[in-house]
Protein backbone atom coordinates (compact mmCIF):
# COMPACT_ATOMS: atom_id res chain seq x y z
CA UNK A 1 0.00 0.00 0.00
CA UNK A 2 2.81 2.38 0.77
CA UNK A 3 4.37 1.75 -2.64
CA UNK A 4 1.04 2.25 -4.36
CA UNK A 5 0.62 5.64 -2.67
CA UNK A 6 4.26 6.68 -3.09
CA UNK A 7 4.46 6.23 -6.88
CA UNK A 8 1.57 8.59 -7.82
CA UNK A 9 3.05 11.26 -5.54
CA UNK A 10 6.39 11.17 -7.36
CA UNK A 11 4.66 11.18 -10.74
CA UNK A 12 2.63 14.19 -9.65
CA UNK A 13 5.77 15.96 -8.47
CA UNK A 14 7.50 15.39 -11.80
CA UNK A 15 4.48 16.66 -13.69
CA UNK A 16 4.37 19.81 -11.55
CA UNK A 17 8.10 20.28 -12.02
CA UNK A 18 7.65 20.01 -15.77
CA UNK A 19 5.00 22.73 -15.71
CA UNK A 20 7.26 24.98 -13.66
CA UNK A 21 10.15 24.48 -16.06
CA UNK A 22 7.95 25.11 -19.07
CA UNK A 23 6.70 28.37 -17.61
CA UNK A 24 10.23 29.35 -16.62
CA UNK A 25 11.51 28.75 -20.15
CA UNK A 26 8.71 30.79 -21.77
CA UNK A 27 9.14 33.89 -19.58
CA UNK A 28 12.55 34.97 -20.86
CA UNK A 29 11.31 34.84 -24.43
CA UNK A 30 8.29 36.94 -23.49
CA UNK A 31 10.44 39.41 -21.61
CA UNK A 32 12.86 39.63 -24.52
CA UNK A 33 10.00 40.38 -26.91
CA UNK A 34 8.59 42.98 -24.54
CA UNK A 35 12.01 44.56 -24.05
CA UNK A 36 12.49 44.62 -27.82
CA UNK A 37 9.15 46.38 -28.31
CA UNK A 38 9.97 48.90 -25.58
CA UNK A 39 13.37 49.49 -27.18
CA UNK A 40 11.73 50.12 -30.56
CA UNK A 41 9.33 52.61 -29.00
CA UNK A 42 12.18 54.39 -27.21
CA UNK A 43 14.22 54.52 -30.41
CA UNK A 44 11.26 55.97 -32.30
CA UNK A 45 10.75 58.58 -29.59
CA UNK A 46 14.45 59.44 -29.64
CA UNK A 47 14.45 59.82 -33.43
CA UNK A 48 11.36 62.05 -33.26
CA UNK A 49 12.92 64.21 -30.57
CA UNK A 50 16.14 64.51 -32.59
CA UNK A 51 14.21 65.70 -35.64
CA UNK A 52 12.24 68.35 -33.76
CA UNK A 53 14.32 71.55 -33.40
CA UNK A 54 14.63 73.08 -29.94
CA UNK A 55 14.60 76.61 -31.34
CA UNK A 56 11.12 77.69 -32.39
CA UNK A 57 10.25 79.79 -35.42
CA UNK A 58 9.48 82.75 -33.17
CA UNK A 59 12.79 82.40 -31.29
CA UNK A 60 14.74 82.24 -34.55
CA UNK A 61 12.92 85.36 -35.74
CA UNK A 62 13.75 87.19 -32.50
CA UNK A 63 17.44 86.24 -32.75
CA UNK A 64 17.61 87.51 -36.32
CA UNK A 65 15.98 90.82 -35.37
CA UNK A 66 18.50 91.26 -32.54
CA UNK A 67 21.20 91.39 -35.22
CA UNK A 68 19.29 93.47 -37.77
CA UNK A 69 16.19 95.23 -36.44
CA UNK A 70 14.40 95.34 -39.79
CA UNK A 71 11.82 93.19 -41.55
CA UNK A 72 12.18 89.45 -42.04
CA UNK A 73 11.67 88.72 -45.72
CA UNK A 74 12.30 85.00 -45.64
CA UNK A 75 12.82 82.30 -43.02
CA UNK A 76 13.19 78.58 -43.60
CA UNK A 77 13.92 75.48 -41.53
CA UNK A 78 16.25 73.04 -43.30
CA UNK A 79 18.33 69.95 -42.62
CA UNK A 80 22.09 70.00 -43.21
CA UNK A 81 23.35 66.51 -42.60
CA UNK A 82 22.43 65.59 -39.04
CA UNK A 83 21.78 69.22 -38.07
CA UNK A 84 18.70 71.42 -38.42
CA UNK A 85 19.28 75.09 -39.31
CA UNK A 86 17.20 78.22 -39.72
CA UNK A 87 18.03 80.44 -42.68
CA UNK A 88 16.72 83.98 -42.20
CA UNK A 89 16.79 86.98 -44.54
CA UNK A 90 16.27 90.45 -43.03
CA UNK A 91 15.91 93.77 -44.87
CA UNK A 92 17.21 96.77 -42.92
CA UNK A 93 18.11 100.30 -44.05
CA UNK A 94 19.03 99.41 -47.62
CA UNK A 95 20.88 96.22 -46.68
CA UNK A 96 19.90 92.56 -46.80
CA UNK A 97 21.18 90.28 -44.04
CA UNK A 98 21.56 86.53 -44.67
CA UNK A 99 21.67 84.73 -41.33
CA UNK A 100 21.94 81.08 -40.42
CA UNK A 101 21.28 79.64 -36.94
CA UNK A 102 21.68 76.19 -35.43
CA UNK A 103 18.06 75.20 -34.80
CA UNK A 104 18.94 73.45 -31.53
CA UNK A 105 21.55 75.68 -29.89
CA UNK A 106 20.72 79.04 -31.47
CA UNK A 107 24.37 79.48 -32.45
CA UNK A 108 24.98 81.84 -35.38
CA UNK A 109 26.57 79.71 -38.11
CA UNK A 110 26.68 82.28 -40.88
CA UNK A 111 26.11 86.02 -41.20
CA UNK A 112 26.30 88.07 -44.40
CA UNK A 113 25.31 91.63 -45.24
CA UNK A 114 24.81 92.94 -48.76
CA UNK A 115 23.46 96.20 -50.08
CA UNK A 116 20.10 95.72 -51.76
CA UNK A 117 20.40 96.06 -55.52
CA UNK A 118 17.14 96.28 -57.46
CA UNK A 119 18.67 97.38 -60.78
CA UNK A 120 18.16 93.98 -62.36
CA UNK A 121 14.72 93.39 -60.85
CA UNK A 122 11.37 94.18 -62.39
CA UNK A 123 9.64 97.00 -60.53
CA UNK A 124 6.69 94.72 -59.73
CA UNK A 125 9.04 92.37 -57.83
CA UNK A 126 10.42 95.07 -55.53
CA UNK A 127 9.13 94.79 -51.98
CA UNK A 128 9.00 97.96 -49.90
CA UNK A 129 9.08 97.17 -46.18
CA UNK A 130 7.48 100.47 -45.16
CA UNK A 131 4.03 100.34 -43.57
CA UNK A 132 3.98 96.55 -43.25
CA UNK A 133 2.85 94.49 -40.30
CA UNK A 134 5.67 92.68 -38.53
CA UNK A 135 6.58 89.07 -39.29
CA UNK A 136 5.36 88.12 -35.80
CA UNK A 137 1.93 89.64 -36.50
CA UNK A 138 1.76 87.87 -39.85
CA UNK A 139 2.72 84.57 -38.22
CA UNK A 140 -0.02 84.94 -35.61
CA UNK A 141 -2.56 85.63 -38.35
CA UNK A 142 -1.46 82.54 -40.32
CA UNK A 143 -1.49 80.23 -37.28
CA UNK A 144 -4.97 81.48 -36.36
CA UNK A 145 -6.38 79.76 -39.47
CA UNK A 146 -3.94 76.83 -39.80
CA UNK A 147 -2.66 75.05 -36.71
CA UNK A 148 0.82 73.56 -36.93
CA UNK A 149 4.51 74.45 -37.21
CA UNK A 150 5.77 77.15 -39.56
CA UNK A 151 8.33 75.63 -41.93
CA UNK A 152 8.79 78.51 -44.32
CA UNK A 153 7.86 82.19 -44.63
CA UNK A 154 8.53 84.59 -47.46
CA UNK A 155 7.69 88.23 -48.06
CA UNK A 156 6.67 88.70 -51.68
CA UNK A 157 5.12 91.18 -54.10
CA UNK A 158 2.37 89.59 -56.18
CA UNK A 159 1.01 92.02 -58.78
CA UNK A 160 1.53 94.96 -56.47
CA UNK A 161 0.13 93.20 -53.37
CA UNK A 162 2.81 92.73 -50.71
CA UNK A 163 2.16 89.52 -48.80
CA UNK A 164 3.64 86.99 -46.42
CA UNK A 165 3.55 83.44 -47.77
CA UNK A 166 3.64 80.64 -45.19
CA UNK A 167 4.12 76.88 -45.30
CA UNK A 168 2.74 75.27 -42.14
CA UNK A 169 2.96 71.57 -41.31
CA UNK A 170 0.80 69.56 -38.91
CA UNK A 171 1.71 65.89 -39.10
CA UNK A 172 0.97 64.72 -42.66
CA UNK A 173 -1.06 67.85 -43.38
CA UNK A 174 0.54 70.85 -45.06
CA UNK A 175 -1.08 74.28 -45.16
CA UNK A 176 -0.20 77.16 -47.47
CA UNK A 177 -1.39 80.47 -46.08
CA UNK A 178 -0.96 83.91 -47.64
CA UNK A 179 -1.32 86.95 -45.37
CA UNK A 180 -1.73 90.54 -46.57
CA UNK A 181 1.40 92.34 -45.34
CA UNK A 182 -0.47 95.63 -45.02
CA UNK A 183 -3.46 94.72 -42.87
CA UNK A 184 -2.96 91.06 -41.80
CA UNK A 185 -5.99 89.73 -43.67
CA UNK A 186 -5.91 86.20 -45.11
CA UNK A 187 -5.57 86.28 -48.89
CA UNK A 188 -5.40 82.55 -49.51
CA UNK A 189 -5.46 79.29 -47.58
CA UNK A 190 -4.88 75.84 -49.07
CA UNK A 191 -4.56 72.46 -47.34
CA UNK A 192 -2.83 69.37 -48.69
CA UNK A 193 -3.10 66.06 -46.84
CA UNK A 194 -0.57 63.37 -47.82
CA UNK A 195 -2.96 60.66 -46.65
CA UNK A 196 -5.62 61.88 -49.06
CA UNK A 197 -3.09 61.74 -51.90
CA UNK A 198 -2.15 58.18 -50.98
CA UNK A 199 -5.81 57.13 -50.92
CA UNK A 200 -6.40 58.72 -54.30
CA UNK A 201 -3.38 56.93 -55.74
CA UNK A 202 -4.59 53.61 -54.35
CA UNK A 203 -7.98 54.15 -55.98
CA UNK A 204 -6.27 54.62 -59.35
Amino acid sequence: MKKFVYIPVIAGALTFGGIVLANTDSNPAGNAETNSNNSNVQNSNQQASQQAPKLTFEEASAKALEIANGTITDIELEREGSRSVYEVDVAHEGFEYDLKFDADTGEILEQKREREDNDDNDSDDIVSTEGLISSEEATAAALAVANGTVKDMELDNDDGVVQYEFEIENGSTEHEVTVNAKDGSIIKQETDDDNDDDDNNDDD
